[in-house]
């Protein structure tokens, strides 16, 4: 059985964390390993599954509980991890996962939040990707 991954990217602007995009990922079990640890070693994982944020967007958690039971491995990235992401996607060689996913903040990419602060939008205080998986 297969296992697919479901993202939902939110930024946070005026202090309220506000839904952004829902780009598809492509089922890719070495993405998934380093994101959380599924599919996987969780020793290998940027973090641990450690559920929905609380502060979560309501159309974040609306897609969630719409998965019920059959969604799994909750979590999320900060910024800061989503650079990281980004920097273990270039040492193995691969495109980047916005290119993949078609994907991109305000026609950056995620990880120039971090990486490239002098190009965010004023008024753009954060970023993070809201995620889980199913079987």
């Amino acid at each position: 059985m297969g296992c697919d991954i479901h993202i939902h990217s939110e930024i946070k602007v005026g202090g309220k964390w506000l839904h952004y995009d829902q780009p598809e990922c492509e089922r890719d079990y070495d993405l998934f390993e380093k994101m959380a640890g599924v599919r996987g070693e969780l020793r290998n994982a940027i973090a641990p599954p450690r559920g929905l944020p609380e502060d979560a967007n309501e159309t974040t958690k609306f897609d969630a509980k719409r998965w019920g039971s059959d969604g799994h491995s909750h979590s999320w990235l900060s910024a800061s991890e989503i650079a990281e992401l980004a920097e273990w996607q270039e040492k193995q060689g691969r495109r980047p996962f916005e290119a993949e996913w078609d994907h991109w903040l305000f026609g950056n990419t995620y990880s120039g939040f971090v990486r490239y602060p002098q190009d965010n939008i004023k008024d753009l205080e954060d970023v993070r990707f809201i995620f889980w998986f199913d079987n």
